[in-house]
């Protein structure tokens, strides 16, 4: 009698849940390669200690690969097998997610091209041959110039030109020019007058800004309160994605860095209304955000 595994079968149904889930979200509608993993991250359910315990990474730096914060990294190719191991954690390609992250983080390096023995051995050549291309596009230069000062001294002015005449001796140009041109009137409410068209101005495309459906207020931390002023101030900015989700959240200024975390925390669950561009939701980019937190009484 065979006896099936149902706790195995559990977490394959979850991987399998959580792979769909994260298919459904584009990264190109992230600013940041960091960004995309967050946010595909949150959609599971799975938390910064979660994942640090499941790929064996610090929890530091997948903080740090979420804000692309390369100064808190170790050297390059700890970063990179990092990204890796973050993006196979959550059911991803991790190929161009490792694409990617080299790209924005600078650690893309310029290929060079492999010089052979016989243009390593004749540079005096080249360098020969290069002032005599100057010469022969200067002097090329000069002459197309010398070609456009006689054209111009040369050519006849707008009286001297020859109008075809017509039987009469008018010329046929000259009929053209002396008839008038309808000008197209513009509906605004009112009927045209007889003989001319009604001209519909073109709808503009609709830019709709993201409007907020939820806010929820920070908690004043309590062991920030003994260092702090009676009014403390964190100003921040973040993305909201097509869905109408916070990510890439982060603190533009503050006046006391104990608040910070309690602003981010807070911030995160807003919700919004999506920016729309004719009709299609978008993402908003740098939206700002500020919190005043009172001393308790």
């Amino acid at each position: 009698m065979s006896v099936k595994n149902g706790s195995a079968e559990i977490f394959e149904l979850d991987d399998a849940r959580a792979r769909l889930r994260a298919a459904d979200i584009d990264p190109k509608n992230y600013p940041t390669v960091g960004a995309y993993l967050e946010a595909v991250r949150d959609r599971q359910g799975l938390s910064v200690a979660t994942l640090s315990d499941r790929t064996h990474v610090k929890a530091s730096y997948i903080e740090a690969i979420e804000r692309m914060a390369m100064e808190a990294l170790p050297s390059k190719p700890y970063a990179i097998g990092f990204v890796r191991v973050y993006a196979e954690a959550l059911g991803l390609d991790p190929a161009p997610v490792v694409e990617r992250f080299k790209a924005e983080s600078g650690f893309v390096a310029s290929k060079k091209a492999p010089e052979s023995s016989a243009t390593i051995a004749s540079p005096a050549p080249a360098e020969r041959a290069e002032p005599a291309r100057l010469s022969l596009l200067a002097v090329l230069a000069i002459l197309g110039f010398m070609v456009w000062c006689v054209l111009i001294v040369t050519r006849p002015g707008p009286d001297t030109v020859n109008r075809p005449l017509k039987l009469d001796g008018v010329p046929a140009a000259a009929e053209a020019e002396a008839a008038p041109v309808p000008t197209p009137i513009v509906a605004a409410g009112g009927a045209a007058p007889e003989g001319q068209d009604i001209v519909s101005p073109a709808p503009e495309a609709a830019d709709v800004p993201p409007q907020l459906l939820e806010r929820i207020e920070p908690v004043y931390p309590p062991d920030c309160e003994a260092e702090a002023e009676a009014t403390e101030t964190v100003d921040l900015a973040f993305t909201v994605t097509p869905d109408g989700a916070v990510v890439s959240e982060r603190v533009v200024k503050s006046s006391n860095s104990c608040f910070d975390r309690a602003a981010l925390n807070a911030v995160k669950r807003w919700r919004f209304s999506p920016k729309t561009k004719d009709g299609a939701p978008r993402p908003a980019f740098e939206v700002p955000a500020s919190f005043r937190f009172e001393r308790p009484s």
